[in-house]
């Protein structure tokens, strides 16, 4: 399964319109019921799990894990 990795931003860019966009640019690339992990670091994305939920629903991909590893926050999608 390939892992995409978020970093975050390196202006003071607004996070939440951030993440929208990397999640549309990586939905469109996906074929439906193919597999993904988005890795993000804990500390600049510490938004809640729901957050995360609404922003992937958005743009056609459904969480189907969520992990931690080592600080780093990791979902596990698929493109609907």
């Amino acid at each position: 399964m390939r892992r995409i990795v978020v970093r975050a931003p390196a202006c003071s860019a607004d996070i939440i319109t951030y993440l929208k966009r990397v999640f549309q640019i990586h939905a469109e690339e996906l074929q439906p019921g193919e597999r993904v992990e988005f890795a993000f670091d804990a500390g600049p994305f510490p938004f809640a799990a729901a957050i995360f939920v609404s922003l992937l629903t958005d743009v056609g991909l459904k969480i189907l894990s969520t992990r931690e590893e080592d600080n780093i926050r990791v979902f596990e999608v698929e493109k609907l």
